[in-house]
């Protein structure tokens, strides 16, 4: 059986070998991309004309209000906890429920070595109105290295108002090209 002192120091042992894991992994600095994307999803609500029984298909409006790229440094604790809690957010500030909004957002990422890194997001359901999607890319994304890196943002809108079953909306919006530098390790 173990004493009490030494399963203490096994037991510190272990914590501090886990303190370095990020440390391991990242080094002292992890390079990272935000990418802010605002999307304006609007809509007229489905009107019932009641002497037909049925509903009237409503128009809505979806685009893309900006794209912005933000490359900063960051500790690779702060990056771990970022990348695992919250690597993708969603604000609403004037969201509203009168239809299901379904985004789907495909990146394309060419880094300086010309490899090619695909991945898609869907940050959930959402309602119409203005929404920002924040996401945080980094070295799983492939910016493990510094230099020039493009990417292609697609976004596909999907608007289901109250009262229908099948989207009225499924637009596939204009990708959007963006050339971001990445500052070389050292």
């Amino acid at each position: 059986m173990m004493s009490k002192a030494k399963a203490g120091i096994v037991l510190i042992v272990i914590i501090g070998a886990l303190a370095l894991v990020p440390v391991a992994l990242y080094g002292t600095e992890v390079n990272v991309a935000k990418v802010n994307i605002g999307l304006n999803i609007g809509g007229t609500t489905a009107v019932s004309l009641s002497e037909f029984g049925v509903l009237q298909i409503p128009s809505f409006t979806a685009g893309m209000s900006g794209v912005q790229i933000d490359v900063e440094s960051m500790n690779p604790y702060s990056y771990m906890i970022e990348r695992n809690t919250a690597r993708t957010q969603v604000d609403s500030p004037d969201s509203s429920s009168a239809a299901l909004v379904e985004i789907s957002i495909f990146f394309n990422l060419t880094t300086p070595s010309n490899n090619s890194i695909t991945f898609t997001l869907t940050p959930g359901s959402q309602g119409t109105g203005e929404h920002e999607v924040t996401t945080l890319l980094g070295p799983e994304e492939g910016l493990d290295a510094g230099g020039e890196f493009h990417l292609t943002i697609t976004i596909t809108i999907r608007v289901t108002p109250p009262g229908f079953d099948e989207p009225v909306v499924d637009l596939n919006l204009s990708p959007v090209n963006r050339t971001f530098t990445v500052p070389t390790s050292g």
